[in-house]
This record gives C-alpha cells, sequence and structure tokens, in this order.
C-alpha cells in the first residue's frame, strides 16, 4: 500500500493543468479505496453558492476481478441538497448511510474559499479511511494553488488564453472512449471587444484601461454561471463557452449581458460598450475553426456600429458571411 500511495502521490503532482489535477485526485481515490462512484462538484460562485457547475464523475465497476472506470464530465448546473448545503455551511465532512450503501461528503477549500465538494460512494464504511482521504485532498488542495497561479491572467483572474486552448480542446476531443460528456451541439464560444478601447488607454492612461477591465472582467463573473469558462484572451478581448443551450437562450442571454455592461459607471470614462460575435461547436470541431468563426462575427459587429452581438450561423444563412473553401487541416493551436 505504501509504494501505491507513493506512486499515486508522484502522479497527482505530474499533472500541469487544474483539468487534469481532478481526474487524477478521483482515479487516485479509486485506486487506494474501496468505492463505487467519486464526483467533484465545483462551486460556481466564491462567497454566495446557489449550485455547483461541471460535475466531473468516475463510475467503478468490477469485471472480471478488475476495477473498470467509466468517466463522466457534466457541463451541467447541479443543485444543492440539504447535505451539501451543511458542508457549504461548515465546511466540515460529513458521511451519510442509506440503503444503496455510504456517501460522503468532503470539503476542498481553496485561499479559504469553498472550491469543491468531493463526494465518494462506496458499499462500504471508508471512514477508517479518512485520514487517507484528508492526506490526498491536501495535496489536491496545495498543487491547486500552484496550477491555478499558472492558469489565470494575472490582472483580471480570469482564465488565460492557453487554459482556453486547453479546456477547448479538451470539450471537443474527450480524453479516451470511456468519457461521456454532455457537450452536445447547442453549446457556443462568444468573443467579446471592448470598443474604442485604444482611445480609453491613449486618453486617460494605462492604469485607466486596468480598471476598465477589472470591471468588466468582475461583471462576467457575476453574470454568467460558470466561472471556469470565462477566459481573457488577451488585451481587451475575452472569450466565454456557453454551455448547452437554445440559441434564442444564447442570444437573449448575451444581449442582456451587453446591456448590461452599456449601463454600467466605469471609474474615470463613464459608459463603455462592448461588441460581440459567437458561433456554435459540438464534439469533434475544429478548435481553430470554431474561434475562426466567432472572431469573424465579432469583426463583422465591429465593422456595423459597434454595441451589438451577431451570430456566425445566422450571418451565414443570411448570406452577409461566406464559409471559406477547405484546402486541408491546419493545426493552429
Amino acid at each position: 500500500m505504501n509504494s501505491e500511495i507513493f506512486e499515486s502521490i508522484i502522479e497527482i503532482t505530474r499533472q500541469k493543468d487544474t483539468d487534469s489535477l481532478e481526474y487524477s485526485l478521483a482515479a487516485t481515490l479509486a485506486e487506494l479505496i474501496d468505492v463505487s462512484e467519486v464526483t467533484l462538484l465545483n462551486v460556481a460562485f466564491k462567497g454566495t453558492t446557489t449550485y455547483f457547475t461541471s460535475e466531473l464523475r468516475l463510475t467503478v465497476n468490477i469485471e472480471e476481478g478488475k476495477k473498470r472506470y467509466k468517466w463522466d464530465n457534466q457541463m451541467t448546473n447541479v443543485e444543492i441538497d440539504s447535505h451539501t448545503e451543511t458542508v457549504i455551511a461548515h465546511h466540515q465532512p460529513i458521511g451519510i448511510e442509506s440503503d444503496d450503501g455510504h456517501t460522503f461528503y468532503f470539503p476542498i477549500v481553496i485561499s479559504d474559499e469553498l472550491d469543491t465538494i468531493l463526494k465518494i460512494n462506496s458499499h462500504q464504511d471508508i471512514l477508517k479511511k479518512s485520514d487517507l482521504i484528508n492526506g490526498f485532498i491536501r495535496i489536491y488542495q496545495n498543487y491547486q494553488v500552484i496550477l491555478t497561479e499558472n492558469e489565470r491572467d494575472k490582472l483580471t483572474s480570469l482564465l488565460n488564453r492557453k487554459t482556453f486552448e486547453n479546456k477547448l480542446n479538451r470539450l471537443l476531443k474527450p480524453r479516451d472512449e470511456t468519457v461521456t460528456t454532455s457537450l452536445l451541439s447547442n453549446c457556443w464560444l462568444v468573443m467579446i471587444d471592448i470598443d474604442h478601447f485604444k482611445s480609453v488607454n491613449d486618453n486617460y492612461g494605462h492604469v485607466c484601461g486596468d480598471e476598465i477591465l477589472l470591471h468588466l472582467s468582475q461583471l462576467m463573473k457575476d453574470y454568467f454561471v460558470n466561472n471556469n469558462l470565462l477566459f481573457r484572451f488577451g488585451g481587451e478581448e475575452f472569450v466565454i463557452i456557453l454551455e448547452d443551450m437554445p440559441m434564442e437562450v444564447a442570444t437573449a442571454t448575451l444581449q442582456h449581458f451587453r446591456h448590461l455592461v452599456s449601463e454600467f459607471n466605469f471609474p474615470f470614462v463613464g459608459h463603455v460598450t462592448i461588441s460581440l460575435g459567437f458561433s456554435q461547436f459540438c464534439i469533434d470541431d475544429f478548435p481553430p475553426s470554431i474561434l475562426d468563426q466567432a472572431d469573424k462575427a465579432l469583426y463583422y459587429a465591429k465593422q456595423h456600429g459597434r454595441n451589438c452581438l451577431y451570430n456566425y450561423e445566422q450571418l451565414v444563412i443570411e448570406g452577409k458571411l461566406t464559409i471559406p473553401q477547405e484546402n486541408g487541416s491546419v493545426e493552429l493551436f
């Protein structure tokens, strides 16, 4: 067992991004403990928590005496029940026994804030393994802090461009055939650009420009459901991944956010507007193509009045944009 624990620690600290770290923690616990299911529930908002997002679940089945894993990476909202509400309130683990077995909830706190709840289902009482579980949670917490610093934009604390590329590739190309994902055909990649941002820097200085970037990023965090799918792409450009929803809902959501930004009173300059372009995507789409489509819709918005929103597919249907001829696949990321 000691050698297995040692190898598991090495495996966890080998990870280079937070998504892989979550997979590694779940797999490690499944290897070392008799569990039927390990779930990681990410907190949607720090402070006031109303639901969880991006549920990662590992189901363990025994076939011919060997453990078989099934991964399920759900891009969905998960409602808070009485058990998780207790964990949120007290930041303490709890155990529940039922006819189906035992369920344990462990809080994962990052930088003094509840970040994730680890939920473990088992047919046995695993309390005697609680020291082992808490030990791996502490390793996870410490390493998560290091990785988060590398994945976040230093100014806005949104995820950075490199992390965006990794997340998009992972969403479009599941890690292996055992992964189930809820990513369907109604997901959207959104590009946002601050209108006339250069003139703000020229007229008011870069300190003012940074303040606008900070306030816009905070508006994004407060408004959109999943803070783990908000990115600063570079300069005054931002990217959002909207989870599965009809086009009408996506359009209404983005239009409302555009209006919210236009009504916000920014320091120094007062009112600032944004232009938005978005494009649909699903599993197996080519990442650079999705980004290029959203960028074309954004460019169209910038060229047609700014402070507006356009969808790439709709622009193509209306004949305002044309689909380029394919000349072979070129990996841009």
